[in-house]
């Protein structure tokens, strides 16, 4: 069991470190940040957020708030220039699951693995991959849109509609994927295009997207399972390219989806996206 030194200390992050932590976060050698639709240091205030201290100065940090509850992604782990990375996740990734598996529910440890060197970490320590996440482009014309089907509707998502939005999320991904009210709420505030599918009165299905220079990003796209291949989400992402590419002239729209999600990846590629060959491992922990 690994053990602090004298002149080390442990102690939980709170708000009033925001200063400290990006002072030094600029001068990290080592350091993981969770795609999140909040910034790393947002989290001040949520737990487990610890910083490992040397004399009183940052030495590492980890931050992992559960949200949802039943998820807990690691949001950041960063390490000085002269320190161990693998000592510093052994103190600290100990105080986190302690931490975490004193809550209800329990929640699953999930991350990322954007670097080698922090791949490498997680697999020494109880993490097992679980799947990729796979980027794909779109640099055409936009397909044709289909026919008006009778009780489906596509409008503009507003405020309202964010618990329904939530609701369809959950509804359509597997766990460690949903997002919260909180985190929805983020996304609908950060997006420039949102959209929602109504059938007969009921919200089914939704897209959020973004510009993101030359080019737009579409960052969620869900349907109810129960109206799955029904071409409800095709009829959101033909919208969303012609939004862009010809209401904005758009060079082309990227998007991210699971390597194993099979029904997503078929819409995409019969729209017309491309594998890009980028990717990005995520691991859980399974100790």
């Amino acid at each position: 069991m690994p053990t602090l030194s004298a002149k080390n200390s442990l102690r939980q992050a709170e708000p009033y470190d925001r200063s400290l932590l990006s002072r030094f976060l600029n001068s990290s050698a080592y350091t993981h940040r969770h795609l999140d639709w909040r910034d790393a240091l947002d989290w001040l205030g949520s737990q487990p957020f610890w910083i490992l201290e040397k004399f009183g100065e940052p030495e590492a940090v980890i931050a992992c708030p559960p949200d949802p509850a039943d998820t807990a992604w690691i949001r950041l782990f960063a390490v000085s220039p002269l320190t161990s990375p693998a000592w510093c996740w052994s103190i600290l990734f100990e105080r986190v699951l302690t931490q975490v598996t004193s809550l209800k529910p329990v929640p699953q440890l999930v991350s990322l693995a954007l670097n080698d060197w922090y791949e490498d970490l997680l697999t020494l320590n109880g993490f097992t991959h679980h799947q990729d996440i796979v980027v794909l482009s779109y640099e055409t014309q936009p397909p044709p849109p289909l026919e008006e089907r009778e009780g489906l509707i596509l409008r503009a998502m507003q405020p309202d509609d964010l618990e329904a939005v939530t609701r369809v999320d959950n509804l359509a991904f597997e766990p460690i994927w949903r997002l919260s009210y909180t985190d929805i709420t983020r996304a609908f505030d950060r997006s420039s295009y949102k959209t929602v599918m109504e059938l007969d009165g009921e919200l089914v299905g939704y897209q959020m997207s973004a510009l993101n220079g030359f080019s737009a990003h579409l960052s969620r796209l869900a349907v109810l399972p129960d109206l799955q291949r029904q071409r409800i989400g095709y009829r959101l992402v033909q919208n969303a390219l012609d939004h862009y590419i010809n209401g904005h002239r758009s060079w082309g729209v990227t998007l991210n989806t699971q390597d194993n999600n099979a029904s997503s990846l078929s819409l995409y590629r019969k729209i017309g996206f491309r594998l890009t060959g980028e990717h990005f491992p995520v691991f859980v922990y399974s100790n």
